[in-house]
C-alpha cells in the first residue's frame, strides 16, 4: 500500500464515517463537522467550482473538504478568526478568484481574507504533497506581462521553468501571488500561507521529508520585505495555535479529532 492510501484509510478510519469504497459520504452534510453547514458554503463553492462542489466535500479525504470544516465556521463571522496573529476580518471567501491579468483561468485561492490593515490568502493542501507535479507556466507568463512581479518572484518562476516534478506544487504559488499582487497592490499587508496538512508521524515519511526541503528552497528565494509574504505553515500548527485562543479552541479541538492522524 502505498502513502497516499495509508492516508486516506487512516482519515476514513478517523472520521468514523460511512463511506463508499473510495471513501465518499452519501451526503455531503455527514462530511462537515459541527458548526459547519452546508448552507454557509455553497455559495462560494458554487461559485468557484461549478456544481462539481458537492462531489468534492463527500469525500473524506477530501482538500475542500478540509478547508470547509475549517474556515467555514466562520463565514458568517469573520471578525472572530484569528490567523498568523490577525484578526477583525470583514470578508471571508472560500475558492475566491484572484486574476493574474495574463487572461486565462487563473487558479483559486482556496481562502481568501480581508480586513481594513490586512489582506491573506490561502492555498490549502491535504494529501496533493503526496504526489509530484511538474511546474508549468503557458507562454503568456513573460516578463513585459508581469509589470507589478518583483524581482525575486519573477526571478522563481525562471528557476521553476526547470524544476523536476515535486511534492510542492511552486507554480500555483507563484500564480497566487500574482493574482494576489494584480489585485490588491495597494496599502495593506498582503500574505500568501500555503497551510498543508500533514500525519503525525510525517517526520519519518520520504514524501514530507521532501515537501518540506522543497517548502524552504522556495522560502529562501523570496525576502521577507516584499510586498506580499509568503509563509508555509501546517494544519498542526494552526490547531496548536487555535488552542491557546479561546473563541477557537473548541474548533481546533473537533479538527485535530477529526483529522489528526498516523500513517
Amino acid at each position: 500500500m502505498n502513502t497516499v492510501d495509508r492516508a486516506k484509510n487512516a482519515l476514513w478510519k478517523k472520521s468514523g464515517l460511512a463511506h463508499d469504497p473510495k471513501g465518499y459520504v452519501e451526503d455531503a452534510r455527514r462530511n462537515l463537522v459541527t458548526g459547519v453547514t452546508t448552507e454557509m458554503i455553497q455559495t462560494d463553492y458554487c461559485e468557484g467550482s461549478g456544481q462539481e462542489w458537492l462531489a468534492k466535500i463527500r469525500a473524506i479525504h477530501s482538500s475542500a473538504a478540509l478547508t470547509a470544516n475549517t474556515f467555514g465556521r466562520w463565514k458568517t463571522d469573520p471578525a472572530k478568526i484569528n490567523i498568523l496573529g490577525f484578526s477583525g476580518f470583514f470578508s471571508l471567501k472560500l475558492e475566491a478568484k484572484c486574476k493574474t491579468g495574463l487572461g486565462g483561468t487563473p487558479p483559486n485561492l482556496d481562502v481568501l481574507l480581508q480586513s481594513s490593515k490586512v489582506v491573506i490568502g490561502i492555498e490549502s493542501k491535504l494529501l496533493e504533497p503526496l504526489k509530484r507535479t511538474k511546474p508549468l507556466f503557458s507562454p503568456s507568463y513573460v516578463r513585459d506581462r508581469l509589470p507589478l512581479c518583483e524581482e525575486s518572484w519573477w526571478n522563481l518562476l525562471e528557476q521553476l521553468r526547470y524544476w523536476p516534478p515535486a511534492h510542492l506544487d511552486a507554480a500555483q504559488l507563484v500564480k497566487h501571488y500574482l493574482g494576489l499582487r494584480k489585485q490588491f497592490s495597494y496599502n495593506k499587508k498582503v500574505f500568501l500561507l500555503y497551510l498543508f496538512w500533514k500525519p503525525l508521524n510525517a517526520t519519518s515519511i520520504a514524501e514530507y521529508l521532501q515537501h518540506a526541503k522543497e517548502i524552504e528552497k522556495v522560502r529562501k528565494a523570496l525576502p521577507d520585505n516584499g510586498s506580499i509574504q509568503f509563509i508555509a505553515m501546517d494544519y498542526l500548527q494552526l490547531w496548536e495555535a487555535w488552542s491557546e485562543d479561546s473563541v477557537m479552541k473548541e474548533h481546533a479541538s473537533l479538527l485535530r479529532q477529526r483529522y489528526s492522524v498516523e500513517i
